[in-house]
């Protein structure tokens, strides 16, 4: 897949119940690699409550084989997700999500 900086994607992950009923608990793990936090439901490809879903994400940087995307929501260590680009998702083809 060819990945640049500023595409957008859905990068697979589990989901639980938030704070908030338009949020959830969100973590996504690959390659050893972990990102958690909390997102608007509007960012998640199937808004299911629980279990496997996907997260919007956009790249920020390609580098080599790996890249770094940044996750909308309130990540509560890291902003950026990081890892490589043969396991992405093909990019989002509808347009861009608001904010």
């Amino acid at each position: 897949m060819n990945l640049s900086a500023g595409a957008q994607m859905w990068i697979p992950c589990e989901v639980a119940p938030g704070p908030f009923s338009d949020e959830r608990a969100v973590r996504v793990r690959a390659d050893g690699k972990e990102w958690s936090g909390f997102v608007n439901i509007k960012w998640l490809q199937k808004q299911v409550e629980r279990g496997a879903d996907q997260v919007h994400a956009r790249v920020v940087e390609v580098e080599g084989d790996t890249f770094r995307a940044r996750i909308p929501g309130h990540a509560l260590q890291s902003e950026l997700f990081e890892g490589q680009v043969k396991r992405v998702e093909p990019p989002v083809r509808h347009g861009p999500l608001q904010t």
